[in-house]
């Protein structure tokens, strides 16, 4: 047996091999992470006023738990090596599992996971935020085989990571008509809320006062804004929801479209966000990187090159400081392959 043949066979392996290796040598200190251990700690523990009583937490109780969680064991901001070992495995091999036994497409995915993993986006800020557009695709998935509670368990549980991710609802649009859609998406707004109540109750809730400041460079700052309050979030919402939408149902029907519509959903936030953080780029590089594991077998080997490449920039594009003009810049690299590809999409969901 030749040693391609073997790395073949044995790919999995490797790749999990490679991965805990990477998680073993990494040794990252997420900014944000240990601030929300604290009040994860403070969440398990009953200290529900305390928890959002200012506005420095715009992050959902369930990412603050997971932020306790991750830290188990760990150095101060730095989460224990076994962990850190345990997430890279993990999203690695869910990687390679996404492209339903195809090992040359599995070896593509893995190099794509494991590059990223090298980068230093993976554990930036907020990981947790990494299992957003991951349960945005299994919900799309859920709801096609008609098990739309479950679905909405989780799109509401990925909101109870972070609000924002209520941009993400409308990917259900790929697998499901409007009404059905619809249906869904405000059971899962009812679990997100029914999350959030016990801290409004509490008497002190201080999310909604947040005032961002606009960053040079970014969209709302050519537009002359200067200051975002959550009104111009709202605003950002609706471009952000209704460019999931639309992809969406373009592409609707089609197993592509459980990467595609929260890829486009992730690349609207750092493209329309009055300030940029390294964690916005944790969804698009989950989203990219699962894109590429389903392309269907049927788009040209060139098309699916120029998708890896996408891929890999979109992971790049975290490490510019022009983060805005990169996801828009990535956000037209993939339109323009939807335009040329379309016709071809043939596998169904």
């Amino acid at each position: 047996m030749s040693p391609g043949t073997f790395l073949l066979r044995r790919r999995r392996w490797a790749a999990a091999l490679l991965a805990a290796l990477i998680g073993l040598v990494d040794r990252p200190r997420p900014e944000d992470l240990l601030a929300f251990a604290d009040l994860g700690r403070k969440v398990l523990e009953g200290r529900l006023d305390e928890v959002y009583a200012g506005s420095f937490t715009q992050s959902g109780p369930l990412q603050l738990v997971l932020s306790r969680l991750l830290l188990i064991g760990g150095d101060a901001s730095m989460p224990a090596a076994p962990v850190r070992i345990v997430v890279d495995v993990a999203l690695t091999l869910g990687a390679m599992a996404a492209c339903r036994g195809r090992p040359a497409r599995e070896c593509v995915v893995a190099v794509l996971a494991l590059l990223w993993l090298l980068g230093p986006t993976p554990w930036a800020g907020h990981p947790a935020e990494v299992a957003i557009p991951i349960l945005w695709s299994f919900a799309m998935v859920l709801q096609r085989d008609g098990r739309w509670l479950v679905a909405a368990a989780l799109l509401g549980a990925s909101a109870l990571i972070a609000p924002i991710a209520v941009l993400g609802f409308p990917c259900l649009l790929a697998v499901a008509g409007p009404l059905r859609a619809a249906r869904t998406a405000l059971v899962a707004a009812a679990v997100a809320v029914s999350g959030f109540l016990p801290f409004v109750l509490s008497g002190e809730f201080g999310m909604f006062g947040h005032v961002w400041p606009v960053s040079p460079g970014t969209l709302p700052y050519l537009l002359g804004l200067r200051e975002a309050t959550w009104v111009a979030r709202l605003l950002q919402a609706a471009v952000v929801s209704g460019g999931c939408a639309l992809i969406a149902w373009l592409l609707r029907g089609r197993l592509v479209a459980v990467a595609a519509a929260p890829l486009v959903a992730a690349l609207l936030r750092p493209a329309t966000d009055p300030i940029m953080f390294d964690y916005y780029w944790l969804p698009t590089s989950v989203a990219s990187v699962l894109l590429v594991a389903l392309l269907p077998d049927g788009l040209p080997l060139p098309w699916q090159a120029v998708a890896v490449v996408l891929g890999y920039l979109t992971m790049l594009a975290a490490t510019t400081d022009q983060g805005a003009i990169g996801a828009a810049a990535m956000l037209a690299g993939y339109l323009v392959l939807a335009a040329s590809w379309r016709p071809r999409w043939a596998t169904q969901v």
